[in-house]
């Protein structure tokens, strides 16, 4: 049973109690069926990216994975990419309908569709509504329409819209009616995508660069880490946003006054210590023992170092266990993980984006280090 406490428009605390149904786990296990039997290849790729392995877990994104697999032959590495390519094969097919009361949707260009799904997760995910009320989304939808159609008036589009909804609803379940009057995209991830969709085209604010720039301004919240990685993963060139990631990182660790002798201690050691690693990972090494997390960020940064964790090398063990003795305060330890988990956002974002050579080496150079007045920061001040 899933229990979720949302805050709408009016403020008013709704919970919503919503049990797994037959129906969609029979979806999954048919799916899996066909993963295994008519695709004899596919399994073995999925079992090596776990972007994949994860949305065998939801019958909206098995249905993705299946028609762009069929469609194309190949499995997107990204997420986001997959997103793209099933969204608009969905779209496609769902355009050649001939249902009447498709009329209104299918009239609609395949750009306009995907926009008004674009604009939905925008104005939603903005304002924190992972659920919405049936009114509010048909304003939503009404007010696109409206963008659309300029000839009509509100009443119109507002009946619209109410056909628009159930004509979405009903072909690929793109919302889940949680509970009477209470919808939700079906996939949090999907709203995810195509939110961070909605700031790369624009329908934010004027201006991509002001989009960036008000998009890092919200690196603090987690509920923002995964967009961030996602526009990097869509821009055809995240050098501008990685480099106002990692400006505003170190912005709020300056003003973190009771971990600068920590950080200061731990760049010099990171640069003396006598192993064959990255002081980057290093310094990452450091941390993850610290906070107790897993080692994410320095086993990829330094295979070196991967090998020997996975070795169990005594050298590294003995580090850790002097590590994970040192005593910080709660404040100082919520300071920390903050630290780690935005640096991480920009570790994830670098992997995704297509980034400058010279770019790449140098903010990896410097994760987890006060890099504020590196002339490539200097450069976007």
């Amino acid at each position: 049973m899933l229990n979720v406490t949302v805050e709408s428009r009016k403020r008013k605390n709704l919970s919503i109690e919503q049990n797994i149904k037959l129906d969609e786990q029979k979806q999954v296990r048919y799916k899996k069926i066909w993963l295994k039997t008519q695709k004899p290849q596919l399994p073995g790729k999925i079992q090596d990216h776990e972007t994949v392995k994860q949305i065998l877990s939801h019958p909206l994104l098995l249905t993705l994975l299946r028609i762009v697999f069929e469609e194309t032959g190949e499995i997107p590495l990204q997420r986001a990419q997959l997103y793209h390519v099933g969204l608009q094969i969905l779209l496609k097919q769902w355009g050649s309908t001939e249902d009447a009361k498709d009329k209104i949707f299918t009239s609609l260009s395949l750009q306009q569709k995907e926009g008004l799904l674009t604009y939905v997760a925008w104005m939603t995910f903005a304002q924190g509504e992972y659920f919405f009320e049936q009114q509010q989304l048909e304003q939503y939808i009404s007010d696109y329409l409206q963008k659309i159609f300029k000839t009509q008036i509100e009443p119109e589009t507002r009946a619209q819209a109410k056909e628009v909804l159930q004509s979405i609803q009903a072909h690929y379940e793109l919302f889940t009616e949680w509970t009477s009057g209470i919808y939700a995209f079906s996939v949090l991830s999907f709203h995810e995508y195509l939110a961070a969709k909605a700031i790369v085209e624009g329908y934010t604010v004027q201006g991509l660069e002001q989009a960036l720039k008000q998009l890092v301004e919200q690196l603090t919240e987690n509920r923002w880490h995964q967009i961030c990685t996602l526009v990097a993963s869509m821009l055809p060139n995240t050098d501008y946003l990685l480099l106002l990631m990692k400006s505003k990182i170190d912005t709020l660790i300056e003003s973190q006054v009771t971990l600068q002798p920590f950080l200061t201690w731990l760049k010099h050691q990171s640069l003396k210590i006598n192993y064959d690693y990255k002081p980057a990972a290093v310094r990452a090494f450091y941390i993850e023992c610290i906070l107790g997390i897993d080692f994410e960020i320095s086993g990829a940064l330094d295979s070196n170092l991967s090998s020997d964790l996975e070795a169990d090398s005594p050298k590294l063990n003995s580090a850790a266990q002097k590590l994970q003795r040192c005593r910080f305060s709660d404040h100082q330890k919520q300071a920390l993980q903050q630290y780690y988990d935005m640096s991480k956002v920009l570790f994830d974002s670098i992997d995704a984006g297509c980034v400058t050579c010279s770019i790449r080496e140098e903010l990896e150079q410097n994760l987890f280090l006060f890099a504020k007045n590196t002339p490539l920061l200097e450069a976007i001040a």
